[in-house]
């Protein structure tokens, strides 16, 4: 049984909405934002939300979803969940906050290793998504990463993909990873990372359209400190983790299915205009800058779509508890 409660955050890491589509039953239309940035918008007076957050649910599942799942596989491997599985090695309980559709645990489940396995996350309707997937190998629950339902110390494993930077309070994040998991257990958590060089997805497109007054992205401290990986690290040892590492990679976003450089740009284009906050601002321009602004998402999208990667950066970071 899930509780249905609305929640007023949204997800905050850069996935953006879609522009068409959306589910067909009304149960979808009942997400808050799942989608990094967008924020949740308030249900019509007439019963249920925008289509805009059914369609942005619908393009998380099936855009973004299989795009990061290799990130979290990657989370999977660092806490000793991928490979051979021999009789002495213990048995753990894994943790996963901010689950979104659990696409990767999923597939992982059921493992020799694991004897119990919950995912939380915050948005009702993300969290049917994963129940959905996971037919019942694991317990879904509704929760907020930084106010965790759990006794101190009930896992041996906590793996958050794409999930730091969606919160508001990174510290209490944080501090509750590090109350659920017992002495020992391990952590590990990605961050997507804005403003990085070389990133040509979510960064491109800020810069493109700062010159015609696109405000500034989310402030959270979670989608900024992978810049700093000392900073990280030191935060990470603060509440209680030893043996930290942080790093920083790229997930690529393949945007068309061909190598035409014409067509990638204009894919970019596309993808780009999907995001709720580029949606808004294109709206609150006359026709001639909207034009303007578009022909030059697409000019600065040439370079990169011909060069064959348009990709977002990404913070890793894993730990042990002490």
């Amino acid at each position: 049984t899930f509780n249905m409660a609305t929640h007023p955050t949204g997800h905050g890491c850069g996935v953006p909405g879609a522009a068409a589509g959306g589910p067909p039953a009304p149960s979808m239309c009942q997400m808050k934002s799942h989608g990094c940035g967008v924020p949740g918008a308030a249900a019509a007076a007439a019963g249920g939300p925008p289509a805009s957050m059914c369609k942005m649910k619908a393009w998380y599942i099936s855009t973004m979803s299989p795009l990061t799942v290799n990130l979290a596989n990657t989370l999977f491997s660092h806490l000793g969940l991928v490979g051979d599985v021999s009789d002495g090695d213990p048995r753990l309980k894994v943790l996963e906050t901010h689950c979104g559709d659990a696409r990767a645990a999923g597939a992982l489940l059921p493992h020799r290793r694991i004897v119990s396995y919950t995912a939380c996350d915050f948005s009702p309707e993300m969290l049917a998504a994963a129940a959905s997937r996971l037919e019942g190998k694991a317990e879904t629950i509704l929760a907020e990463s930084t106010a965790l339902p759990f006794e101190a110390g009930s896992f041996d494993r906590y793996m958050s993909s794409l999930g730091c930077c969606c919160v508001s309070d990174l510290d209490a994040k944080l501090s509750e990873a590090r109350r659920v998991l017992v002495s020992g257990g391990l952590i590990a958590m990605s961050f997507r990372t804005a403003d990085v060089p070389g990133d040509t997805a979510f960064s491109l497109a800020d810069a493109t359209l700062k010159p015609f007054g696109m405000p500034p992205g989310p402030d959270r401290e979670g989608i900024h400190i992978g810049r700093d990986l000392p900073r990280l690290r030191a935060k990470i040892e603060q509440f209680g983790f030893k043996d930290v590492k942080a790093w920083r990679t790229w997930i690529t976003i393949p945007l068309a299915s061909n190598r035409d450089e014409t067509d990638g740009a204009q894919s970019y284009v596309n993808w780009s205009t999907s995001q709720g906050p580029v949606i808004k601002f294109l709206a609150s321009l006359e026709e001639d800058k909207k034009t303007e602004a578009m022909a030059a998402l697409k000019a600065a999208a040439t370079e990169p779509t011909q060069q064959g990667a348009v990709q977002m950066a990404v913070t890793l970071v894993t730990a042990t508890a002490a």
